[in-house]
Formats: structure tokens, sequence, C-alpha cells
């Protein structure tokens, strides 16, 4: 099961805005510090995969119903993908 900590991250990751090659490196100096898989996977497929920020341009363009099911489902998935990063490594 996804622990408590990955869940706080995956808040955390869906309401910043930080671009890939700043993320990345972030991630390795997290992992450096002591971070575990489970929570960088969390934040990193969170970070990249929903836009809470960037919702409002989102739904202009592709309605609301299909934002919060893509922002939904992403968010689901970047749990599942956090759980087999714990399994795995």
């Amino acid at each position: 099961m996804v622990d408590a900590l990955a869940i706080i991250v995956a808040v955390a990751g869906q309401g910043t805005l930080i671009p890939g090659f700043v993320a990345f490196p972030l991630a390795a100096a997290l992992l450096k510090s002591g971070a575990g898989y489970m929570q960088i996977a969390a934040f990193i497929s969170t970070l990249m995969m929903v836009g809470v920020v960037t919702m409002p341009v989102e739904i202009r363009y592709f309605g609301k119903k299909a934002t919060l099911v893509r922002n939904a489902a992403a968010f689901g998935f970047s749990l599942i993908v956090a759980f087999a990063m714990g399994v795995v490594l």
C-alpha cells in the first residue's frame, strides 16, 4: 500500500509547477538526502502529469469534465506508479 508520506508528497507535487530539467536533479538530491523511491516517484509523477496550477487554462481549452477526468486519472496513476516503485526498488 502507498504510505501516507507518499500521498502527502503527491499532493504537494500536483500543486507545484517546476520544469522537468529542474525536477529530476531535485529528485536526485532528495534521494541522496535519504528520501525513499516511493515518495520520489509520487512527487515526480504528479509534478509532471497533474496540472492543478494550469487547470484554468486547461478547462478553457478542453472543458471542465475532460480536465477533471484527466487530472484525477493522472493522480491515481501516479499513486500506482509510486506503489510499483516502492515494491520493485
